[in-house]
């Protein structure tokens, strides 16, 4: 074990389990749920991957207790009558039986997360059933006003948080996590924002939190004392009607004076790259200074010399960490030994993670923008790569995400690989997009990739531009053209010629354009280019103006990362126009047309003008190969525009088939 890691490494009790070491990987919705909302062959696979990768403890996404509150899965699926869980479902148990013993057997303790949505249940808008809330306050993400709950009511959800409990006992699980936190049932209760109540169950700090401490004492005498009851909270709901640190510092020692609860886990949700790594470490340390349970906290936490300083600071006793495992399961076997430069860091950019279940919603379930086997855990050759048959000299042309995942997959499956790229460095567009403030974790990609390539022995040739002579000189039987995108740039807007015009944002980034101090950005697409460089410009100084044409100024970015970037633009002082076109530009005057109305203005006193219209493919290169090579592929952008993700799972998907 790397002695730098001596805390994070180390056992500690949790009730009465033990857990080998500090890394926890939290709950969370990955999308990979069999249809009856049970833990099938894709979603245990994926939890195995993180336990032989090393975790200490793993804990399942949200478990709907009760049909008043489905899961995402479970709205979609009809419990038969009389039955609150699909545990009681025929062979409901042997599934989840058959998933904890894939979990355990690698020594990492496997826990279930017992939920209810209350106001924010899944079921309503698709199904028109009536979610359940302490009190009739209407839900912040549909706007639908709830079913206030009677005390018969709460007391038929105490008892089912009970006996689902139980049930995760029988079917041989370590412990469950009750879910308190990220304005769920649990949370509306104790916040005086949801919970108006007037009876016993609202009001003051113990009427409010009378519904989590029935719950916790009701699941521990179903339990009994040989399994472990954890619960999430969110310490501080960052509102103004909800409550703060301050006040669960009064309510958290009221979940631990029955001696019913083993530990706390931290609720901090998904901070986006524009967060500094463990942000909301501080919710954990308040906990710290009123309970005396074990803590669990984290929140971009992505490095194993971050984890160690959190628990050598006393920050936490244990720590969770979920991208971190999505990007790469082996993050604490890699720990442990030493070999903390081949862990695939977690950028924080949640484009295939996050973005892909809840705003996409992919069926194809939970990925990662740079670890494309996320995901693919049951299928040969993703998590563990097969060897080629036959060895084959492969040429790799561009060096962006797509290219150098090609040639790492390849060299690792026993090719001989070369790779091209006609920059100074490895690691194409990212580079660039790294540059833009709040962006620089970007830049772990190609770290990584390179890292990786030199531990391969990978052939790499910089500052090269391959032409189809030097193809056919190389003559290798494998050519994976990987050459990107050109700026798209309209060819028919008036005045697109001037002096002032920059064509790109790609220009900017890179430093290759002066730009003046009154900006006007034209962002005719709705991905983060456009609105970055607003940022980069705006940090300089300069007055910025954002026109798009559509209703949404970067619609197309991941949630949580949009809301973090255009909170940055308001406080900068950025102006962001949705749907308004580009018409003309005449010296420094330039005119734009309402999408909707059709209205036109003039925008005067603009020193320089931004277009950010998106790529279009470099495949000349491609099509010129084809008929003279044996294998030809194209991968990422050359073979269509798109995000890093799909560079990286084209890259991936290739180098397995060659």
């Amino acid at each position: 074990m790397a002695d730098q890691f001596r805390l994070l490494f180390s056992p500690i009790k949790v009730g009465e389990m033990t857990v080998r070491n500090r890394i926890v990987v939290p709950g969370h919705y990955p999308g990979l749920r069999d249809p009856d909302s049970l833990p099938g062959e894709r979603i245990t696979a994926y939890w195995e991957s993180k336990a032989k990768g090393g975790a200490g403890m793993i804990c399942t996404g949200i478990w709907g207790v009760h049909r008043s509150s489905p899961t995402p899965v479970q709205a979609g699926y009809e419990f038969h009558m009389g039955q609150t869980s699909p545990l009681q479902e025929p062979g409901g148990m042997d599934k989840l039986k058959k998933t904890a013993e894939a979990i355990k057997k690698h020594g990492t303790c496997f826990m279930v997360q017992l939920w209810h949505g209350g106001r924010n249940a899944y079921g309503t808008l698709h199904y028109g059933d009536t979610n359940w809330a302490p009190s009739a306050v209407p839900s912040p993400g549909t706007g639908l006003v709830p079913h206030a709950m009677t005390r018969d009511e709460i007391k038929e959800i105490i008892e089912a948080f009970a006996a689902e409990a139980y049930r995760c006992k029988q079917a041989g699980v370590d412990g469950v996590e009750i879910h308190g936190a990220h304005g769920y049932l649990i949370t509306q209760f104790m916040s005086p924002e949801s919970n108006k109540r007037t009876d016993e169950y609202g009001g003051s700090h113990e009427g409010r939190m009378r519904f989590a401490c029935d719950i916790i004492d009701a699941v521990r005498a179903a339990v009994g004392r040989d399994f472990t009851v954890g619960i999430r909270v969110s310490v501080d709901q960052l509102s103004g009607g909800g409550y703060g640190m301050d006040e669960m510092k009064v309510m958290a020692p009221m979940m631990t004076r029955s001696g019913n609860l083993d530990y706390i886990a931290t609720g901090a949700g998904i901070p986006p790259m524009y967060f500094p790594p463990g942000a909301l470490m501080y919710n954990a340390a308040g906990l710290k200074e009123v309970v005396d349970i074990p803590i669990i906290g984290g929140g971009r936490v992505v490095d194993p010399v971050q984890a160690e300083k959190i628990l050598e600071d006393r920050l936490a006793d244990l720590v969770f960490m979920n991208r971190a495992f999505i990007c790469d399961p082996e993050f604490a076997n890699k720990a442990r030994e030493g070999r903390v430069d081949e862990i695939r860091k977690c950028m924080g950019c949640s484009e295939g993670c996050w973005m892909r279940v809840s705003q996409d919603r992919n069926p194809m379930g939970v990925s990662c923008a740079y670890n494309p086997a996320t995901g693919k855990e049951t299928i040969a050759g993703w998590l563990e790569l097969i060897p080629a048959e036959t060895k084959k000299r492969v040429m790799v042309i561009g060096g962006g995400p797509g290219g150098m995942e090609t040639a790492r997959v390849a060299k690792a499956r026993g090719h001989d690989v070369s790779l091209w790229e006609k920059d100074n460095d490895l690691g194409g567009l990212v580079n660039i997009a790294a540059k833009a403030p709040g962006r620089e974790d970007l830049a772990e990609l190609p770290r990584y990739h390179k890292y990786q390539l030199n531990m391969l022995d990978v052939d790499i040739h910089l500052n090269s531009e391959v032409t189809v002579d030097t193809v056919m000189e190389q003559n290798p039987d494998v050519v994976v053209v990987a050459t990107g995108s050109f700026p798209r740039v309209p060819d028919d807007m008036p005045g697109i010629e001037q002096d002032n015009v920059i064509k790109t944002v790609r220009d900017v980034l890179s430093g290759e354009a002066e730009v003046g101090e009154n900006v006007l950005i034209v962002d005719a697409q709705l991905r983060t280019e456009g609105m970055t460089t607003a940022d980069f410009l705006a940090q300089q100084g300069k007055k910025v103006e954002v026109i798009c044409p559509y209703e949404e100024p970067g619609s197309g970015i991941e949630q949580l990362t949009r809301m973090s970037l255009v909170r940055r633009l308001a406080w900068a002082g950025v102006k962001l126009t949705p749907r308004t076109s580009l018409k003309e530009i005449s010296g420094n005057s330039v005119t734009v047309i309402d999408s909707y109305t059709t209205e036109e203005r003039v925008i005067e006193n603009i020193d320089t003008v931004i277009l950010s219209y998106g790529a279009v493919e470099n495949n000349e290169l491609y099509y010129a190969l084809k008929g003279k090579v044996k294998e030809l592929y194209a991968v990422g952008d050359c073979n269509g525009v798109r995000k890093i993700l799909w560079a990286s799972n084209d890259g991936a998907t290739v180098a397995r088939m060659i």
